[in-house]
């Protein structure tokens, strides 16, 4: 992103709580599980300068936007501390770039890929998704963005990970807290917070089929309707029915698109969980993102046959508005011959009649005279 507008990903000051969860390590499983809220660099630099780099398993920081269309809610000083504490890598800023304020619809498309960085020892793995979600307050479709930065460190066993959410108290925010705070503390099983990522795609792949069926929805009574229109009859379609698929199409490309962004990284994630050795040592995890990678595919090939049926629909829409149009065209023609021919009979007329109703009137006159 370019630097004048790095302002617009964050705030002057913090108005939604920024959600800090610490997993504590083995050795430390008497201690309780700490949720902290945040709302200022004191607070956080306070938590950090009271606990050790060995002190946790696993720290989440859970960041969010008041809505979509909104910057993040954090200051920019306060996630350099986040990340200056945690020696995390410049690549990250990605992720925040992706979420600013927006007065218009600009890069409501773009989605950020999969971001891998490798040390001997750790593994730093970046991304953003799309997806639709169903708003509570008006009961329409929307269409979201999150975004994860993972880094798991083979060497101490600890993981850092950062949500960014489009909204304050989202799907995934509550079900990667409660996948955190859930976590045996007394587990060896040091690759169990891989987990997280299943819980992102199982928050919001699902939403797909029953948006792209909501949409189907609205496709199907157009196409019906355009489909038993007949020239000669009255019109039961218009203009503005063109303009309605015409929407319908954009929403299907940019459903097929964002699927296939989704799949990209589902096989991203697989491969590296691979790598990684999880194949073997958690094959549930591995299962799982593949599973919703061939849902997204299928997703996908029906988002985009219905694109094309809307695109059919929507030409053939136009044909007929178009031959009905040249019917009355046809039609106004005929009746302007028809009024040019009585013109040219009644002219006809007159030039017969007149000049014998002339010599008439002037011999009467001349009697009179």
């Amino acid at each position: 992103m370019k630097m004048f507008q790095l302002h617009k990903c964050y705030v002057d000051q913090i108005t939604a709580p920024i959600i800090l969860i610490d997993t504590p390590p083995g050795n430390q499983c008497d201690e309780v599980k700490s949720q902290r809220q945040l709302s200022t660099a004191l607070e956080i630099e306070e938590r950090f300068n009271h606990t050790g780099p060995n002190d946790y398993s696993h720290r989440h920081l859970s960041i969010c936007q008041r809505t979509s269309w909104s910057p993040l809610q954090v200051t920019q000083g306060l996630l350099e501390l986040f990340v200056s504490k945690h020696n995390i890598d410049g690549s990250f800023w990605d992720l925040p770039s992706c979420f600013y304020r927006r007065n218009e619809d600009v890069e409501i498309n773009f989605c950020l890929p999969v971001t891998v960085n490798r040390t001997s020892s750790s593994i730093e793995v970046l991304y953003t998704i799309r997806y639709p979600e169903l708003k509570a307050s008006d009961g329409k479709w929307a269409i979201r963005q999150s975004g994860l930065y993972y880094r798991f460190d083979g060497s101490t066993g600890q993981t850092v990970s950062v949500l960014f959410s489009p909204t304050p108290n989202s799907v995934a925010h509550q079900k990667v807290k409660n996948f955190l705070l859930g976590i045996d503390c007394n587990s060896k099983d040091l690759l169990a917070s891989w987990y997280i990522h299943e819980c992102l795609f199982t928050a919001y792949i699902p939403n797909w089929r029953q948006y792209i069926a909501y949409l189907e929805c609205k496709l199907l009574p157009e196409t019906s309707t355009t489909f038993t229109t007949f020239i000669e009859e009255p019109l039961r379609v218009g203009y503005d029915n063109l303009s309605s698929l015409a929407s319908l199409d954009s929403q299907f490309l940019q459903a097929s698109t964002l699927l296939s962004h989704g799949e990209d990284v589902l096989r991203e994630l697989c491969s590296i969980l691979i790598e990684e050795g999880l194949k073997s040592k958690a094959p549930g995890i591995l299962d799982t993102l593949d599973n919703y990678r061939r849902q997204s595919v299928v997703c996908c090939r029906t988002a985009a046959f219905l694109q094309r049926r809307a695109q059919t629909t929507a030409q053939l829409l136009a044909d007929t508005l178009s031959f009905r149009d040249q019917i009355l065209a046809k039609q106004q023609n005929s009746s302007m011959l028809q009024l040019n021919k009585s013109a040219v009979f009644l002219t006809t007329l007159t030039l017969l009649y007149l000049p014998a109703s002339f010599v008439a009137v002037n011999i009467f006159r001349y009697e009179l005279l």
